[in-house]
């Protein structure tokens, strides 16, 4: 077998031209598949990811009248009996964040707009999705603020700016009215633009006291400390709650209908990739049978001198699996470090396309994907394709006519 596996190699290099050519079909193949598959994971990552770090999160506990109807009036205590119960899980639970959600309207001297309010604990909060970071001017809240923060452009439509006040308005707890004066403390800058035109931020305990829900939250998100562990947790907790007053969600229960458009999505682009594929396929095939052409006297001269078929077959598929493996790993090589620079710098959207995007409150850029599934099914997929192909010229060895061709 090293005798075979030797000529196979030799025989590889012996026409460098030919093999580079056959090397980088398959290279240029691996890197078109790898490319379209991260683009469209990365798009979809990059939303997932917006979703549960500033809506979502991966677990939701919340009260089980909430997911029908989002009411302030549904909402759930935020007291010992839940903490203890969380303590419970304490070594598979990273940290929990709650949080009130409720619509107010929000006014300056001049202008009024509708606003989502959110009550948060700044600490627990900013752990979670790195808000702090987004602060564009102002500081930091503090848990005893009786001070706001505001998203960037809700504060350019009310005309506000830091050490303004804002006014805000609205229904609380079983309908009781809600209104207070607070300074604006920080703007932050969200990367949902539907977000960004809509958020104010307020410490927890000043949210429980404007809606009039002491001790309460909408909703409490729990971040488990291995993401791919998130179902089993989730229906651990449920298991240990009691079901007639809580609910726990996973995020993909709380984005089904999104999970759903993109499935959809997918299968779409599935279907290119196939055509890819078919495309990737001829290409290779027209590489293999020039090589094959090329080498027909020599196959019929080694048949003839006393080589077996067999033998002559087993080198050919050696040979072909060399410059499939060479030319999958080479892409693998050549595109990984372009698609971790697309990862950490998306490429931004303009015109149309963006106002599409933002429109559906996505970030107008296209990440790629650099989730090692990406390339390790389309390297394999290529490979698979490239060794079928491959397998061609040990067809041709067991039909070529040695008496014909030898002359």
């Amino acid at each position: 077998m090293k005798t075979w596996i030797k000529l196979a190699w030799r025989n590889i290099w012996r026409n460098k031209r030919r093999s580079f050519i056959s090397i980088a079909s398959v290279l240029f193949a691996v890197l078109f598949a790898i490319a379209a598959d991260s683009f469209e994971r990365g798009s979809y990552e990059m939303q997932i990811e917006n979703m549960v770090m500033f809506s979502t999160g991966y677990i939701r506990i919340q009260d089980v009248l909430y997911e029908d109807e989002p009411s302030l009036d549904h909402m759930m205590m935020y007291d010992d009996a839940l903490l203890d119960v969380l303590d419970g899980f304490s070594d598979r639970i990273e940290y929990t964040v709650p949080r009130i959600e409720g619509f107010a309207l929000a006014a300056s001297d001049r202008r009024t707009r509708g606003v989502m309010v959110m009550g948060i604990d700044p600490d627990q909060e900013d752990r979670f999705n790195g808000l702090s970071e987004r602060l564009v001017s102002g500081s930091w809240l503090e848990p005893g603020d009786e001070s706001v923060l505001l998203a960037s452009g809700a504060a350019d439509i009310l005309g506000l700016d830091v050490g303004d006040t804002l006014v805000v308005i609205g229904q609380g707890f079983q309908g009781i009215n809600s209104s207070g004066l607070y300074p604006v403390k920080g703007i932050v800058q969200l990367a949902v633009p539907d977000m960004n035109n809509n958020m104010v931020y307020m410490p927890l305990a000043a949210a429980q006291w404007f809606f009039g829900a002491d001790d309460m939250v909408t909703s409490l998100i729990v971040m488990p400390d291995r993401p791919r562990n998130t179902e089993r947790l989730a229906g651990d907790l449920q298991t240990a709650l009691d079901d007639e007053w809580y609910a726990v969600l996973t995020w993909q229960d709380m984005m089904k209908d999104f999970l759903r458009a993109m499935e959809m999505d997918m299968a779409g682009n599935k279907m290119i990739i196939l055509i890819l594929y078919i495309v990737i396929g001829f290409g290779l095939f027209g590489t293999i049978l020039t090589m094959m052409l090329e080498r027909i006297r020599e196959f019929a001269m080694m048949i003839a001198i006393g080589m077996k078929r067999y033998q002559l077959a087993l080198v050919c598929l050696m040979e072909s699996i060399f410059l499939s493996l060479i030319g999958v790993v080479a892409g693998v090589i050549i595109t990984f470090p372009i698609t971790f620079y697309f990862n950490r710098n998306p490429i931004p959207l303009g015109g149309e396309m963006a106002d599409f995007m933002a429109e559906y409150g996505f970030e107008a850029v296209i990440p790629t994907s650099i989730d090692p599934v990406v390339f390790v099914s389309q390297a394999v997929a290529i490979f698979v394709i490239a060794f079928l192909i491959g397998l061609y010229p040990v067809y041709k060895v067991f039909r070529l006519q040695v008496i014909q061709k030898a002359k």
